[in-house]
């Protein structure tokens, strides 16, 4: 068979490049439609929201304080890393000085309320009495 009837018979089949011939670099792909769809729009949502965001988002938050909080939810990180228990690492005596503090500052309001005693004494000889 000669090269011209070689290369009939299998026209998808591509040439082996010699040894020792460089390859080129691939061409540059296309930029997918999607892509650029997704581009354009968040481009057009960031100029609505320089316009029009604060006041949309003060608004939503007053006529919807639910779709607000939904808002809100939605844009933290799903791990906030934070440690919600912050007393495990607390004596009892430090526990009791911190919600002495928190009775200090809630006192006029408890009392507002008929509540005068306060939750910071141990309860039924549950250990040594601390000082008032």
């Amino acid at each position: 068979m000669t090269d011209k009837a070689s290369a009939a018979k299998s026209p998808g089949r591509a040439r082996r490049k010699p040894p020792g011939t460089p390859a080129q670099p691939p061409a540059p792909r296309p930029r997918r439609a999607k892509k650029t769809l997704g581009d354009g729009f968040l481009e057009a949502i960031r100029a609505d929201f320089r316009a029009h965001g604060a006041d949309v988002i003060a608004e939503v938050r007053t006529e919807k304080p639910d779709q607000y909080l939904k808002i809100v939810l939605s844009v933290l990180p799903k791990d906030l890393g934070a440690n919600i228990n912050t007393l495990d690492g607390l004596s009892d005596d430090e526990i009791r000085q911190r919600i002495r503090g928190l009775e200090a500052v809630l006192g006029p309001f408890l009392a507002g309320l008929g509540g005068e005693e306060g939750i910071s004494e141990p309860a039924g000889g549950a250990g040594p009495e601390a000082p008032h």
